[in-house]
């Protein structure tokens, strides 16, 4: 019986050591997963990094969003060279004022050239004809002198907006650090900027097309031509008064890189419509990108010349499109109408897409190429 009493008391006493010893590796193992999490968690705090949207990856670079481990130190936006994700392939560190003029400008160049290409190459090589609002074509010569001009516009009058306007961003409040903004203020802040953006340029666009301003300033915005060569010097100066009538050459048809060909005076003074908005509420960089990009895609595809299938006015209601603005483009200046840049509704207000509709309303009942067939004395006549 004391023997019985001796081994069970013995199988006790070795199960109580094993629970022990997997309680105390438990223990261990908790403790273990307790400081990996410390550590990772301190590495997210040294290198906090965001991955932006595919639209804004320039080639062989990505926006890297990083907290500089230096005490005291404000988050700042560094640019690293892809497959170099651990620091040693860092190209440069940027000030936020950098990053909201120089960088921002070379985003704004690549998004408008790469959206507004595809529209010169069609045109040049004759694709997708059918789809073209006007059977007009521009020369390739004439696509060229347009593309170099806006290279020397952009450099010389874009720039310094952009850092001539920087103050003033950040002084309302412009700010590049993390978080991001939640999707909502994101979304809000674009769409007023899009509402207050087409109220502000109806009404200018509608000034320019008086006949004085027309005639010395808009004018260049609708026929595209060239310069005497004896100007040239003075036009890489950018003085105004170079872009009278001193003109060799012939109206063209709209394309996509012709949105941003335009007189200085009409770049400054119809460019203010674009930057207000964020001037007023002081958004995030990210969110005064996107804005950016939006609007340079929705010029563009207004200028295209094309109108598909899939074009967004197609789909989306009060979206005027390619298709609405090259009707401006196409009847004489006194007569044009649809003088706004994104929506319709303001034209349908004031009555100045009138003979839109009623050429519209021609091509419904006449046949579907009238649009595309009839010359600029036809939808002048299609407005009474």
């Amino acid at each position: 019986m004391h023997r019985q009493t001796a081994q069970v008391e013995a199988r006790w006493t070795c199960s109580r050591a094993r629970q022990s010893k997997a309680k105390a590796r438990e223990e261990r193992r908790g403790e273990e997963r307790r400081g990996a999490r410390a550590r990772r968690t301190r590495r997210t705090a040294r290198n906090h990094s965001f991955s932006p949207p595919p639209f804004l990856t320039p080639p062989l670079t990505f926006i890297h969003f990083s907290l500089l481990p230096r005490p005291r130190s404000p988050r700042r936006l560094v640019l690293f060279r892809s497959g170099e994700p651990n620091g040693g392939g860092l190209t440069g560190s940027f000030t936020e004022f950098q990053l909201a003029t120089v960088v921002t400008f070379l985003l704004h160049e690549t998004v408008f050239f790469l959206s507004g290409l595809p529209s010169l190459l069609f045109e040049r090589f004759g694709l997708f004809a059918k789809y073209k609002i006007q059977k007009k074509s521009n020369t390739p010569s004439y696509q060229n002198r347009c593309v170099l001009r806006l290279i020397l516009y952009h450099v010389c009058v874009n720039l310094p907006v952009m850092v001539l306007s920087y103050p003033a961003f950040k002084f309302m409040g412009l700010r590049s650090s993390l978080p991001l903004p939640h999707w909502t203020v994101i979304v809000s802040q674009v769409l007023f900027y899009f509402v207050l953006e087409d109220f502000i340029f109806y009404w200018g666009h509608r000034a320019l097309h008086t006949k004085w301003l027309y005639k010395h300033v808009h004018s260049v915005h609708h026929e595209y031509v060239m310069l005497h060569l004896g100007l040239i010097v003075l036009h890489l100066v950018i003085v105004p008064v170079l872009l009278n009538n001193n003109f060799l050459g012939r109206y063209a048809t709209p394309f996509g890189l012709t949105s941003e060909y335009a007189h200085p005076a009409e770049i400054l003074f119809l460019g203010f419509a674009t930057i207000v908005g964020p001037a007023l509420t002081g958004p995030h960089l990210f969110t005064l990108w996107l804005w950016m990009v939006l609007r340079v895609l929705e010029t563009v595809e207004a200028h295209s010349g094309y109108h598909f299938p899939w074009s967004p006015s197609n789909f989306l209601p009060l979206y005027g499109g390619s298709d609405f603005h090259d009707y401006h483009h196409r009847v004489l200046y006194t007569k044009s109408g649809n003088y706004a840049s994104t929506f319709v509704y303001m034209d349908w207000l004031f009555g100045t897409d009138k003979d839109y509709r009623n050429a519209k309303a021609i091509e419904e009942k006449d046949g579907k190429h009238f649009m595309l067939a009839a010359d600029d004395d036809d939808f002048a006549r299609a407005g009474g």
